[in-house]
């Protein structure tokens, strides 16, 4: 028997919006464990792959159920939250339905889905003296873990914008927001200001077992050196519950400036003009982004600040997702805009013009100055904005060198845009955004003997103390924008060069484009198999590098279950 039903292509990809469900049979598959083929759609729409099995388990023992059973069967297993990535490390580019339902034997397409987001939702939250401890199951989404958090008295200084990704997405890839202490400013207990994977205090993951041949549950101690690999684990595990600190909860500001031109934020260090670099915000600060449109000069900059009670100027907002501008497209006019510039690319300057207007316009009013609790202004992205794609990496610097950084990295962008723009070609037609966070310091961790987390991509540099800070540039554009991936592999190439370890170091950010090949985003081989190798081995220890990383991620999990193809690219045998 099947059950179907259709949405046009470009609504949401979350779970929720599952373009199709077909009862799903599967040999031995324990019968107690729902399963259905669904369709799975990544954020930007780039992969999408019809009649895929998805499994949603109730128990603990559900979950190792299908797990052993997957071993056995020789099928892959990949947990999915809302999908809300951009990097392949749940599923490569497109397989059509008929090569599914006619080579399901083969070992390349034995793959099932493990959907969390419906019965991994618990949450516990257990005041201490200084610091709080939340214990939760991954499968809750960050703006219901928030809010829970919220009502408990208790936050987080920075996160990811969207409120729709599930826990175990954000920690999987080293999920992040912006934030650096400002100069005047105490880190409180329970805080920190690198990625939530350096809150994580213990953790409970499937992993092998020797002793009784095979999957289990294991609780890891965050001063375990085993958990290390796990904390930012990039899909090659599964964690079903952390532990994690959580610090007082905050009220925040937050100001929204559309006045303050490019060429002084991005200035040289040097050049302090007005005081208006971006540096001086981050002084005074320590939390601020830029979103700038390509071909315009003067961005959308938002500053937060900490303020326990309301500025005369502020207006109170109860709930997050407070710029409906930029947040309430629906999929069909993102579709269309993404197909006009596809065919039309010679406008992307007007229409990134209109776009800076509207936001100029909109934030006239009540969304400029904004204040309340810190999960209202912290989560600003829904499922209804542009569906764009998007490079990333992490600059690890000076706090000194913030501003030299970002100054090489616009003078650069404008030189390759020009570049393009004089061949007729405009690869670029969504916005660059600009984000500063800590690295991932143990110090900040309220457990004796905290590990660092291996792959983190603001883990410490060993080698460079003084580097303190990463520096986030990601780049965005609709997918299938003709040069966009030639654009992306002239600045990755620029990046690495630039940023060589001299006064800064670049890594990728997991849940994004990296290693663009002429072709293709992730598949340059020097890019992933030395560059990125290398970006987690020089200056640390052996002990807590990618190679030993890779080595207790292969000994938890040695028949592959939960390897993507991608992760056999980074982690090859």
């Amino acid at each position: 028997m099947v059950t179907s039903r259709t949405i046009q292509k470009g609504n949401s990809p979350s779970q929720k919006d599952i373009i199709s469900e077909i009862e799903c049979y599967l040999p031995n598959f324990p019968k107690n464990v729902t399963c259905k083929k669904k369709t799975f759609k990544n954020w930007s729409g780039e992969i999408e792959v019809d009649n895929i099995p998805f499994c949603i388990p109730h128990s603990n023992e559900e979950v190792i159920s299908v797990v052993n059973w997957a071993w056995k069967e020789n099928y892959k297993l990949r947990a999915v939250g809302q999908s809300h990535n951009w990097s392949p490390l749940i599923l490569e580019t497109e397989l059509l339905e008929t090569e599914l339902l006619e080579t399901e034997s083969t070992a390349k397409n034995r793959v099932i889905l493990m959907d969390l987001s419906k019965h991994f939702t618990l949450v516990n939250i257990e005041h201490h003296s200084q610091f709080s401890i939340v214990t939760a199951q991954t499968g809750v989404l960050m703006e219901t873990l928030m809010t829970k958090m919220e009502n408990k008295g208790v936050g987080f200084i920075a996160t990811p914008a969207p409120g729709d990704l599930t826990l175990g997405g954000v920690l999987a890839i080293g999920g992040h927001g912006t934030a650096i202490k400002a100069v005047d400013e105490t880190l409180q207990p329970g805080h920190t200001f690198g990625s939530l994977s350096n809150t994580i205090l213990s953790l409970s993951a499937v992993v092998w077992d020797t002793e009784s041949q095979q999957y289990t549950i294991k609780r890891f101690e965050r001063s375990d050196p085993n958990c290390a690999p796990l904390l930012t684990h990039l899909g090659s595990a599964l964690i079903l519950e952390v532990q994690f600190q959580a610090g007082k909860n905050q009220r925040l500001r937050c100001q929204s400036f559309t006045d303050i031109p490019a060429a002084e934020l991005f200035a040289q260090p040097k050049d302090s003009k007005k005081n208006r670099t971006f540096s001086h915000f981050l002084d005074k600060s320590g939390r601020a982004e830029i979103i700038l449109f390509p071909f315009t000069d003067i961005p959308w900059l938002k500053v937060w600040s900490v303020a326990p009670t309301k500025p005369v100027s502020s207006v109170e907002v109860k709930a997050p997702y407070n710029y409906p501008f930029s947040d309430n497209i629906p999929p069909a006019i993102s579709n269309i805009l993404d197909n006009i510039l596809s065919h039309f690319p010679q406008i992307t300057s007007e229409i990134s013009k209109i776009q800076y207007e509207l936001a100029h316009a909109s934030l006239q009013g009540d969304g400029k100055d904004i204040w309340g609790w810190s999960k209202n202004l912290l989560l600003y992205v829904k499922p209804t904005t542009l569906r764009v794609t998007a490079n990333g990496y992490a600059v690890l610097t000076r706090r000194a060198d913030i501003q030299l950084v970002l100054n090489k990295f616009y003078t650069e962008l404008q030189r390759l845009m020009r570049k393009f723009a004089s061949q007729g070609r405009y690869p670029i037609n969504g916005p660059i955004e600009v984000r500063v966070t800590g690295l991932d310091d143990p110090a900040d961790v309220m457990h004796k003997g905290a590990v660092v987390p291996s792959l983190s991509a603001i883990r410490p540099h060993l080698d460079h103390p003084e580097w303190d800070v990463a520096v986030w540039l990601d780049v965005l554009t609709f997918p299938d924008t003709p040069y966009s991936i030639e654009f992306c592999h002239q600045f990755e190439q620029w990046l690495f060069k630039e940023f060589d370890g001299s006064y800064a170091s670049a890594r990728v950010e997991w849940s994004k484009g990296w290693a663009y090949s002429s072709n293709a985003a992730w598949e340059d081989k020097h890019v992933l198999t030395k560059i990125i190798p290398t970006s987690f081995t020089d200056g640390l220890p052996a002990d807590n590098n990618w190679r030993s990383a890779v080595a207790t991620l292969q000994k938890y999990d040695p028949h592959h279950v939960f390897r993507s193809p991608l992760l056999d690219k980074l982690f090859p045998d």
